[in-house]
Formats: C-alpha cells, sequence, structure tokens
C-alpha cells in the first residue's frame, strides 16, 4: 500500500489525475486492504484537492450480481462500500468486468445501478479469455435502464461490426446479438410464420430502424 501511495503521490505532484486500478477486486480482503486502501487514497486528494477514480477491475469474472452475495464476490457490495465506507462519490467509481462466467453485462449493469459512474467497455465485447463488457450491449442496457438513448444512434453499432469484420477479419459467430448474421433471423415454421403476419410478434424490436437490419425469416 505504502508504494502504490507513493506513486499516486509522485503523479499528483507532477500535476496529473490519478485512475487507480484495483485488480482481481473480486478476490481481494475487502474490508482488511480494499476499504482501508480507498481511505488514504481519498485522504490524498482531498488533501491535494486533486481528484483521484478508483477503478474495480473483475479481472476474472468472479462478480455477482445477485442480493445477499458475500464480498469479495458482490458487485453491489464492493460498490457500495466504495461509497459508504471510503467515501467515493459515483463519478469517482468505474466497473471493469470480464465475462468468464457469462455475467460481463449484468455486473456491469448491477454496478451502474449501485451507483458506479461508468463501465468499462469494448468493441464487440473482444478481449482476453471470453472478453470483456461488450460496448453495444450496454447502449441497450441503458436504454432499458433510463427509457432513453439520450440521442446515440445506435445504427453505428452496425457500422462498427462490418468495419471491424472487414478490416480485421475478426470471426464475428453469428449469433452474437445486435450484430451476428443470424441475431434477427426466424428459420422456425411458427416463429417465421408470426414474424411475417406481424414483425413485433418475433422481433426483439424494430431492427431495421435502431440498428440498420431489416428482419429475417431465411
Amino acid at each position: 500500500m505504502d508504494k502504490y501511495l507513493g506513486i499516486v503521490k509522485d503523479c499528483i505532484d507532477a500535476g496529473l489525475r490519478p485512475r487507480c486500478h484495483f485488480e482481481d477486486i473480486t478476490r481481494a480482503d475487502f474490508y482488511g486492504f480494499v476499504v482501508p486502501f480507498a481511505i488514504a487514497l481519498k485522504k490524498l486528494s482531498d488533501e491535494s484537492g486533486v481528484p483521484v477514480k478508483i477503478r474495480a477491475c473483475d479481472t476474472m469474472g468472479y462478480g455477482v450480481p445477485y442480493r445477499g452475495v458475500a464480498l469479495p464476490r458482490s458487485v453491489s457490495g464492493i460498490i457500495y462500500g466504495l461509497q459508504h465506507y471510503a467515501g467515493f462519490n459515483g463519478d469517482m467509481l468505474e466497473w471493469h468486468g470480464h465475462n468468464d462466467f457469462y455475467k460481463g453485462v449484468v455486473n456491469a449493469a448491477t454496478a451502474w445501478l449501485y451507483g458506479a459512474g461508468a463501465v468499462n467497455c469494448s468493441l464487440l465485447g473482444i478481449g482476453e479469455r471470453t472478453g470483456n463488457v461488450p460496448l453495444e450491449a450496454m447502449v441497450f442496457e441503458y436504454a432499458s435502464l433510463k427509457g432513453t438513448l439520450d440521442g446515440m444512434d445506435t445504427t453505428v453499432i452496425t457500422e462498427m461490426a462490418d468495419y471491424i469484420v472487414n478490416e480485421t477479419g475478426y470471426d464475428l459467430p453469428p449469433m452474437t446479438p445486435f450484430v451476428g448474421k443470424s441475431f434477427n433471423m426466424t428459420r422456425a415454421g411458427i416463429h417465421a410464420d408470426g414474424l411475417m403476419k406481424d414483425e413485433e410478434i418475433y422481433n426483439i424490436f424494430d431492427t431495421e430502424k435502431l440498428l440498420d437490419r431489416p428482419r429475417s425469416s431465411r
């Protein structure tokens, strides 16, 4: 802790705004080390007047979003604790998640709901091992939570995916939500029939309007 705090002091003296990565926070001693460490960083921030940001890193995807989960795996507990025990405002907290247990998106949304001001994302969720939180997923998660896109042009998601595939040769799985070739394709007979009669029956939303991707039944 002393070595890390010394580096933070040097950063502040150099005129920088530190952004501290709490790696493996979902495997750490939360009350024995994480909170005291965060309190020390907050003290440095208050004394210097320089804002210090904490990036809570679920490095191995061990975070769990459900209520009642024990620390250090509780996403809500981590964000709550950094705010209420260490004194960090939500705008100084961000969540960095991995998808090893298929919880990348739900953990990021939980971090938002419990006060984290930001979540880290990557295009198409590309990242180490099983990947990170997909940016396009959090765009629609934001819309679901807020009831608005706040001016975001979601058709750019399709442009972005096409660019990555065409320019890098990335092998995009066809069933990938929002961007895969089959994400709004219906092959099952009764579902295809319903889709042709009324698109709202079996398309997740107006994919042509929001993603410039007309629905398909074959």
